[in-house]
């Protein structure tokens, strides 16, 4: 069974030691790693050469492991300030089955990400997601790969470092990854925003339509752009316009009020724009719902590019 547990925290970096699968040690090979027992004890410098089957058993008969190093989880919020941050349980967290969660591949120079859905975990033993996908096809996946892992549960977002313990295809692609000890959770911020670029259609006070696009989105509020001014400060305005959540299209009518009216400077030989600051105001409840699981999904893809 795999085992990662948190060694330091230090520099926006979280070290951890996973097990090391007998097929990642070679007969003749120099180790690519340092390798340690179960007590986190050196056992292996990095470059020694394991030359025979009888030492290599001995040595996974002792338990082996490496370690890792992965990147913490950072958010964007409009505040420019770092979020509160905190350790959790990863049962504690309370996910649902389905949710989506992002695995972050290690060790490769473009880190690629994938996303899964949560199938089910046992405490102290594994957390079992489906198998990446891409184009309809299941990706191949090995065991002992290195990830972190994030996803949205609440108003935070957590992320953990991990390894594939097993891949399995039997009744179905899927996977389980290492348990985590603890994960470390960010606090989105009341009122942080995500970039987007949503084309939408502005109704004024006066009744009239205006074609926009909002560049930044909250669950209360919002900054849009226009050729023309869609209205003065106060008014009241409605905001239309289409957000997938979940692969589910949906559109969304919100009753705002226009807190800000300003020209933008535009570079020369290009369209000069007015920017809105606005307020969403009454949201109705089923409209909040979707509005915040599609902000919320915004922020944390840019949390993965901290």
């Amino acid at each position: 069974m795999t085992i990662c547990f948190p060694l330091a925290f230090k520099c926006g970096w979280v070290m951890s030691f996973v097990r090391v699968n007998s097929g990642e040690v070679e007969i003749g090979q120099p180790v690519p790693w340092a390798l340690y027992d179960d007590r986190k004890q050196l056992l292996l410098a990095r470059g020694v050469i394991v030359e025979t089957e009888n030492q290599k058993r001995a040595l996974m008969e002792r338990g082996l492991f490496r370690k890792v190093q992965v990147s913490e989880t950072r958010l964007n919020t409009d505040s420019g300030d770092k979020p509160a941050d905190n350790l959790s349980a990863f049962d504690d967290i309370k996910l649902d089955i389905g949710d989506t969660m992002q695995l972050q591949a290690q060790g490769d120079a473009a880190q690629s990400r994938y996303y899964v859905k949560l199938i089910g975990y046992l405490k102290g033993k594994s957390v079992i997601v489906t198998t990446p996908t891409q184009d309809g096809k299941v990706l191949l996946m090995r065991e002992g790969q290195g990830f972190v892992v994030r996803m949205f549960s609440g108003k935070s977002v957590y992320a953990f470092g991990t390894t594939i313990y097993k891949v399995a295809n039997v009744p179905f692609p899927h996977l389980h990854l290492s348990y985590p000890a603890q994960v470390r959770g960010l606090v989105v911020r009341r009122g942080a925003r995500a970039r987007v670029n949503l084309i939408c259609a502005v109704t004024g006070a006066d009744g009239r339509s205006h074609a926009a696009s909002l560049v930044d989105l909250s669950t209360g509020g919002a900054m849009l752009t226009a050729k023309t001014p869609v209205g003065v400060r106060d008014d009241r305005i409605s905001i239309k316009f289409r957000v997938v959540v979940s692969e589910v299209e949906e559109y969304l009518t919100i009753p705002a009020v226009l807190r800000s009216v300003h020209a933008a400077a535009a570079p020369e030989g290009e369209t000069p724009h007015v920017n809105h600051g606005v307020q969403f105001d009454d949201l109705p409840h089923a409209q909040h719902v979707v509005l915040s699981a599609f902000v919320y999904r915004i922020l944390f893809e840019e949390s993965a590019e901290g």
